[in-house]
């Protein structure tokens, strides 16, 4: 740890990505966000490990996958107990939880213009009130599910869920859907947003979100034509 977070974050860039897989300067504004939280500071007589030191564990689990994202692996890679992987991946993830209705919610109207705008320089001026974007990704699972692995198995051979994300033209995402097995078709899934829910709502005349053909063209979202 004390090699990624003194040596390699300021002199070696590239293996402080690659080792977190964020800058440095988004690994500091992320633990501002959470080192204030409660989770970290106890009234019990044994410190905590260094809460720079408890994110950087959890983005290196997060960045990596099959046998360098297991417990043993990353403790060993931060020379600490597995039972410490545990328990700063759950103190992380619960501090951040915190903040998900701050970072995840519908733009702003300045928000929403500053979108428009760029999609305007981008394409034309027609396009400006399709703000926002959505579509479906796979979250590779570990293992077959014990109940209904079959319908968690996905084109690649694995097992995974769908999620869906409606975000900004700046990746910012602004609303999200999670649960659904890889099975489930992405305008199925997206059905369950709240964007699809309360579109009425969210969404001005003429405005709407842009998709690819998996969904289903409404007046507030517009997809390619199907040949």
């Amino acid at each position: 740890l004390h090699l990624v977070l003194h040596l390699f974050k300021h002199d070696d860039l590239k293996r402080f990505r690659r080792n977190l897989h964020v800058s440095p300067a988004t690994f500091d504004a992320l633990l501002q966000q959470i080192n204030q939280h409660p989770v970290f500071y106890n009234q019990s007589n044994s410190s905590q490990m260094p809460i720079p030191h408890q994110l950087a564990i959890v983005l290196y689990r997060f960045g990596h996958n099959g046998n360098a994202a297991g417990v043993e692996a990353v403790a060993q890679w931060a020379g600490s107990s597995a039972g410490m992987v545990v328990k700063a991946t759950r103190w992380v993830i619960i501090a951040f939880l915190a903040l998900h209705d701050q970072a995840i919610r519908w733009p702003s109207a300045a928000e929403k213009e500053e979108a428009k705008e760029w999609v305007e320089a981008a394409a034309c001026t027609a396009w400006r009130d399709g703000y926002v974007l959505v579509d479906g990704t796979l979250v590779k699972l570990a293992e077959k599910p014990a109940r209904h692995g079959k319908a968690y198995f996905d084109c690649k051979s694995n097992y995974s869920l769908n999620v869906q994300l409606i975000t900004l033209p700046n990746l910012r995402i602004v609303d999200y859907v999670i649960g659904h097995c890889r099975s489930v078709h992405d305008s199925t899934a997206f059905m369950d947003s709240r964007t699809h829910k309360e579109h009425h709502q969210l969404f001005r005349k003429g405005e709407w979100i842009w998709a690819d053909s998996a969904y289903s063209i409404e007046a507030w979202c517009v997809t390619p034509f199907k040949k």
